[in-house]
């Protein structure tokens, strides 16, 4: 029969693994936000540095200028890059992905603090430690079964928990 102490102790080490592995979590989806908030935010400046060089371009040299001409030829080959990056931004929804990698990656920074604290500084007794620490680990739960509609790759897992 276990004492209460080794209860606690054994439950506190349960909060420092949910720690470890919700901040593994953080990471890998703070990693996913920056790099489609990079994609995402070369679209939108691509989608307005192109159109104002052209336009700026034509005001101020004329319609007629050779330097239309070169502005236009130059632009012609980035803004089809742009459309062929735009359709595979609609079609895989980074701008959704962006967002929820955001969100999640927020939520687990959380998670991770309160396992910690509960794993550093527990309540008194087992019983006020369990019933905490059930409560953080079905808010973790729910962020992995919601985590399960955005196809994690067994390499960012990985690194994760490097």
């Amino acid at each position: 029969m276990e004492t209460e102490q080794q209860k606690i102790d054994k439950l506190r080490q349960e909060c420092w693994n949910g720690a470890l592995h919700t901040f593994g979590k953080g990471y890998i989806f703070d990693n996913r936000s920056k790099k489609f908030g990079r994609w995402v935010n070369l679209l939108k400046a691509s989608g307005i540095v192109v159109p104002t060089a052209i336009g700026g371009t034509a005001l101020a040299y004329g319609y007629n200028s050779d330097y239309l001409a070169l502005a236009i030829s130059l632009a012609v080959p980035l803004t089809i890059a742009q459309l062929i990056i735009s359709v595979f931004a609609v079609v895989f929804k980074w701008d959704d992905e962006f967002a929820y990698s955001i969100e999640s990656s927020q939520q687990y920074s959380v998670l991770a603090d309160n396992f910690k604290k509960l794993g550093q500084f527990p309540p008194s007794t087992f019983d006020e430690l369990e019933k905490e620490y059930n409560i953080e680990n079905t808010k973790h739960k729910s962020r992995i079964e919601q985590d399960s509609k955005h196809n994690l790759k067994e390499w960012e897992l990985r690194k994760g928990m490097r």
